[in-house]
C-alpha cells in the first residue's frame, strides 16, 4: 500500500463518520504500521469498517489489520501459500489469548516466541508460558 492510498482511505472514513482528518504526522505513524498491507483490499476494508463500526475506530491500524484478516479469509486464493510445522505452543505461529479486565473481555494475538513461524511484526512475540501468567491462552 502507498501512503496516498492510505490517506485517501482515511479521508473517506473521516467523511463517513463526520470527523476531522488526523494530522499528517499521525497518518504517517499509522501508515508505518500497515504499509506492508496490499492495496487491493482497501475498498473492501473501508466498506467493512463502515458496516461494522458505529463510530470512527479508536485504533485505526488494528481496524485495518483485523478487517484485512477477514478479507484474506474471504479471498483464500489471494493468499500466499505457507506451510507451517507443528509447534505445541501455537497455531501456525500465532497464540490467541483473552483477558477479562473489570468485567470486559479483551482478545489478543501474539506471535509465538518459541517457533517464530509468523513473521508479522504487528504482533508482539511472546511464549505460551509468559502469556499464561497474565492471560487465558486459547488454542
Amino acid at each position: 500500500m502507498e501512503l496516498y492510498e492510505f490517506t485517501k482511505a482515511l479521508s473517506t472514513l473521516c467523511d463517513f463518520y463526520e470527523r476531522k482528518e488526523p494530522k499528517q504526522s499521525t497518518i504517517e505513524l499509522w501508515f508505518g504500521l500497515i504499509k506492508r498491507m496490499p492495496s487491493e483490499p482497501i475498498p473492501w476494508i473501508i466498506k467493512k469498517i463502515q458496516e461494522t463500526h458505529e463510530t470512527f475506530p479508536k485504533n485505526m491500524t488494528a481496524a485495518f489489520w483485523g478487517t484485512y484478516s477477514e478479507w484474506q479469509q474471504a479471498n483464500p486464493d489471494k493468499r500466499a501459500i505457507q506451510s507451517f510445522f507443528d509447534c505445541s505452543d501455537c497455531s501456525e505461529g500465532l497464540i490467541f489469548a483473552k483477558k477479562i479486565i473489570e468485567g470486559k473481555k479483551y482478545s489478543y494475538v501474539f506471535s509465538c516466541a518459541k517457533c517464530r513461524q509468523n513473521h508479522n511484526q504487528n504482533y508482539p512475540a511472546m511464549s505460551r508460558l509468559e502469556l499464561m501468567e497474565n492471560y487465558e491462552v486459547v488454542k
